[in-house]
């Protein structure tokens, strides 16, 4: 069991690493809103592995991907999620770009402050509309955990260390992105920096919308 333990670690720690919007939007939420903003992201962020590790251990996971329907629509829905923080991040930096036409003092400050209660929903949302992350757990453990009884508990533990591995990484993305925030104080510069990731996260979305698609067609 250890063992097997360990295993998924260095393979979770693998899908860490690899950028995916995730990654975009605490780098674009510390940029804007600064380190804190964007470790409350990183924690909704994180918690979504572990309720797919739980419904991955249910069973429920398992049905989601067998069943082409329900399974394209989340993740339909995943994509049209991401477009819609593509469209806010557009606006942020339409504001931030039209306050340096005007020559407006830029005090560091989201002109619309936000609860962490909205930062930690946004995480925690990408995540969850995200089926892929289900798929990856019922692809992953009854392999590593050939002949052991395959629980929501060893699912939720699977997803905790997931989740460790995952904080660890985003906060060190909030943490830089925040310092470099302060350095970039020019508005123009920070509105130029917001289309950027604004374009990411749009194009991740039709990416997983359009793969959505296909995938229903293939299997209908």
């Amino acid at each position: 069991m250890l063992s097997s333990i360990i295993a998924f670690a260095f393979i979770a720690l693998a899908v860490v690493l690899m950028p995916g919007a995730d990654t975009i939007l605490v780098l674009r939420t510390s940029l804007r809103d600064g380190t804190r903003a964007g470790i409350i992201t990183a924690l909704g962020i994180v918690c979504g592995p572990i309720i797919w590790g739980a419904l991955a251990g249910l069973g429920v996971a398992l049905v989601l991907s067998q069943n082409v329907l329900i399974y394209s629509a989340v993740a339909a829905a995943g994509g049209l999620y991401l477009g819609y923080l593509a469209y806010r991040t557009f606006v942020s930096a339409r504001s931030t770009w039209r306050s340096a036409a005007v020559d407006l003092t830029d005090d560091h400050s989201p002109p619309h402050p936000r609860r962490s209660a909205s930062y930690f929903f946004t995480g925690l949302m990408t995540n969850l509309l995200n089926p892929k992350i289900g798929v990856f757990y019922v692809s992953v453990m009854p392999g590593l955990f050939l002949g052991q009884q395959v629980t929501a508990w060893l699912g939720a533990l699977l997803g905790a260390i997931h989740a460790v591995l995952g904080l660890a990484f985003l906060s060190g993305v909030a943490a830089l992105s925040g310092f470099a925030r302060r350095h970039l104080t020019r508005p123009r510069v920070q509105a130029a920096i917001e289309f950027i990731c604004g374009l990411c996260l749009l194009g991740f979305g039709i990416f997983v919308v359009v793969e959505a698609v296909i995938h229903s067609g293939l299997r209908t």
